[in-house]
């Protein structure tokens, strides 16, 4: 019923207010321009839109011109790669060359201070001081030793590998490089390890001196690499190509009598010491007995061989060596 009342009051109110042109004439002159006003309006608010999708428009064009010219220059840099890779390998190649002309300027500038500093070994000992000495003979400056930072046994792992290729050359030439049949395998492992132990014989008073700076840790790799390598190239020029379990055996055998007979040659005062050579002639000797003994026991044989050719194996992983012959 209120709302009925309402309407009513509504009704009547309507017919009572004259029309709005009739009431007042500003209001019917401008009330003609409300739709030039809406019409105005969504004119600006259509502007707005196409400026915007002009905006967008011209946004999304530069983004494609970048890609375009981004996958052209993708384009251009393989195809230069692919034209021009051989002058690349070719500068890579150089550069390689030059870092190798470089590292053999510089062996060969330490190969010659070391030769030097051998002579002063019997005064200086194995010591950096016998290097600084090579150095200035040599014509460097005293403070070239800074190349050595390993001190006196970077002169000892030069003197044992130099000793080492004298002896592979020499037998070498003995077996026409290995062509050659050997008529007494044990003699000329005989004479191949005293061929070695005398290059010693100079040094002999500051052996010890040398022995010790091998067995340090640091050096140890650097100096059982160097003896089992040598060992090979015997066992290998004496004749023996086996590839059976003996070949390790072989190979820890003779080492270990090599080492037996430097320590003893120290010791050895005889004449020309000709103690030491019949002490390593006799080792030789008795290796041979025992793997004679050992070979008529198969299982004692095979114990004996697995020991020795599990520590030979170790050692050579460790060190990194192979010794595959072409």
């Amino acid at each position: 019923m209120a709302n009925v009342r309402c309407l009513q009051k509504l009704i009547r109110l309507r017919t009572l207010l004259p029309p709005l042109s009739a009431q007042s004439p500003r209001l019917a002159s401008v009330q003609p321009r409300q739709p030039h006003t809406l019409l105005l309006a969504r004119s600006y608010a259509d502007e707005e839109k196409t400026t915007n999708l002009d905006v967008f428009r011209a946004r999304e064009e530069q983004r494609e011109r970048e890609r375009d010219a981004a996958d052209e220059a993708a384009a251009k840099a393989s195809q230069k790669e692919a034209t021009g890779g051989g002058g690349a390998g070719l500068g890579s190649g150089t550069s390689f060359e030059q870092d190798e002309a470089k590292q053999a300027k510089g062996d060969a500038i330490r190969t010659k201070i070391l030769d030097a500093a051998l002579q002063h070994v019997p005064q200086h000992g194995w010591t950096r001081q016998a290097i600084i000495q090579g150095a200035e003979e040599s014509g460097y400056p005293s403070v070239v030793h800074g190349m050595f930072p390993e001190g006196g046994f970077a002169l000892v792992s030069h003197f044992n590998g130099k000793c080492n290729a004298e002896l592979v050359k020499s037998l070498q030439q003995k077996t026409d490089d290995g062509k050659k049949e050997v008529g007494n395998p044990l003699d000329f492992l005989v004479q191949a390890v005293r061929q070695r132990m005398e290059m010693v014989v100079p040094y002999k008073a500051h052996w010890p001196q040398a022995m010790a700076l091998l067995a340090q840790p640091q050096n140890a790799p650097t100096a059982l690499a160097q003896v089992l390598t040598l060992v090979d190239d015997i066992c290998y020029y004496s004749g023996d190509r086996s590839v059976d379990f003996g070949w390790y055996t072989r190979r820890v055998g003779l080492a270990t009598i090599m080492k037996m007979t430097e320590l003893y040659m120290l010791q050895d005062s005889s004449a020309e010491h000709a103690q030491t050579w019949d002490f390593l002639k006799n080792r030789m000797d008795e290796a041979v007995q025992l793997q004679m003994m050992l070979g008529q026991s198969e299982g004692m044989t095979n114990t004996f061989q697995r020991s020795f050719n599990s520590a030979f194996i170790t050692a050579r992983n460790i060190l990194g060596l192979g010794y595959n012959r072409n």
